[in-house]
């Protein structure tokens, strides 16, 4: 039951929502912004602290509109709208999912009242700055590729502001480094472990382990492979849609989020990918009719966090912990370049829009491939003595 005048309610799942209305469009619809949380005094809180954000910006706003002679002003919000309107046509669902979330939960709350004209290089600065070191929901550090996305998002919205005339020059937006973070790879020993645990339970879902070792599929793409997309005559897969779980914008999920099966997230990842022969022989043992999803064997789909909930068991199993799903993307990668596949082939193969992005993100060579191949060198030439390889080689 809701609280009087507060606009909070308990929902039928057990957790408790607050909304705050943001405007009343021409259509006579209520635009509101909600919160969730475990219990009404967190929401309330999290209700408490947008409203006084809201209304800092809304008098700085107004300063800024005072000190520009009060002259009408284009705000930032109306600009995010206007862009998100343009690119709604000709994004995928899960990107315009990823555009509004960032701009309802960053962008808005903290530029949104402010005029265009009025967001200088100091305001991103200080914009950026600050997110950076506590732009979190609970106040920690964002992640360099949150920030970095946002950064993205809003400069294409001061680009869309430029391109509509509302201000005659881009503000310069400081650079946001973004760390690769190191991959993690299975060691042989870890590899043949966790591929006796799934060749032993042999059912279904250890198919999803295999695939990915052996062709590098995302999980997203290993839980939308069906038997169709294989071609019996010669021995490939060819990755048509993916599975995923997007933040569910369009009211029509009970939830925060809902799973969306799409197309894979560029054209490049549109792809055919060849199999190791015993790979696919083993694999057509296996075989169900051609709408039977691979990794369930029959016509229902596995949702990647039901996935990566079976792989982990399965890791715990084999006596492998501490690998993602994506580890076994990582692995497969990592094999092929030391058994001389050539990168190009790897980096079609891996669904790559470039041969660099292959070579910094997953490719990985071990030790005992770095020590093969200085070991091929050449050594004390001048003295007369053969290569390091023929006498001694490095252990």
């Amino acid at each position: 039951m809701g609280r009087r005048g507060e606009n909070i309610r308990r929902r039928d799942d057990g957790r408790w929502e607050a909304r705050v209305i943001q405007g009343r469009p021409a259509d006579g619809k209520t635009n509101y912004k909600y919160f969730y949380g475990r219990s009404y005094q967190e929401v309330k809180q999290k209700k408490r602290a947008y409203l006084a954000e809201r209304t800092a910006e809304s008098k700085k706003m107004s300063s800024l509109v005072a000190a520009e002679g009060g002259a009408e002003a284009v705000l930032f919000r109306d600009e995010v709208d206007g862009w998100l309107a343009a690119k709604k046509s000709v994004v995928k669902e899960s990107t315009m999912a990823c555009y509004t979330l960032i701009t309802e939960k960053h962008l808005l709350p903290s530029l949104g009242a402010m005029p265009v004209s009025a967001i200088t290089d100091d305001v991103l600065t200080a914009f950026l700055e600050r997110k950076k070191a506590s732009g979190r929901l609970d106040g920690g550090a964002l992640s360099d590729k949150t920030l970095s996305d946002m950064k993205v998002v809003l400069m294409q919205i001061l680009r869309y502001a430029k391109k509509q005339g509302v201000i005659s020059a881009l503000p310069e937006c400081p650079p946001v480094t973004r760390r690769q973070p190191d991959a993690s790879v299975l060691t042989l020993q870890e590899q043949e472990l966790l591929e006796h645990q799934a060749l032993e339970e042999d059912e279904p879902f250890s198919l999803a382990v295999l695939l990915s070792l052996y062709s590098g599929l995302r999980i997203g793409e290993v839980c939308g492979l069906q038997w169709q997309d294989f071609d019996y005559k010669n021995g490939t897969i060819t990755v048509n849609r993916t599975v995923y779980r997007i933040p569910a914008l369009d009211g029509q999920s009970d939830g925060k989020t809902k799973v969306v099966i799409g197309v894979p997230k560029t054209d490049r990842s549109l792809r055919t990918i060849p199999l190791p022969s015993p790979v696919f022989q083993y694999l057509m043992k296996r075989r169900r009719p051609g709408e039977c999803y691979v990794i369930t064997g029959n016509l229902h789909y596995m949702e990647p966090r039901v996935c990566l909930d079976r792989y982990k068991r399965l890791l715990r199993r084999a006596g492998v912990a501490g690998h993602t799903f994506h580890t076994l993307r990582h692995t497969f990668a990592t094999r092929c370049v030391e058994n001389g596949v050539d990168i190009k082939s790897l980096s079609e193969m891996m669904g790559h829009s470039d041969v660099k992005i292959t070579m910094q993100r997953y490719v990985h060579p071990s030790m005992d491939a770095k020590k093969a191949q200085v070991n091929k060198l050449p050594c004390f030439r001048a003295s007369g003595q053969t290569s390091g390889r023929q006498q001694g080689e490095i252990a």
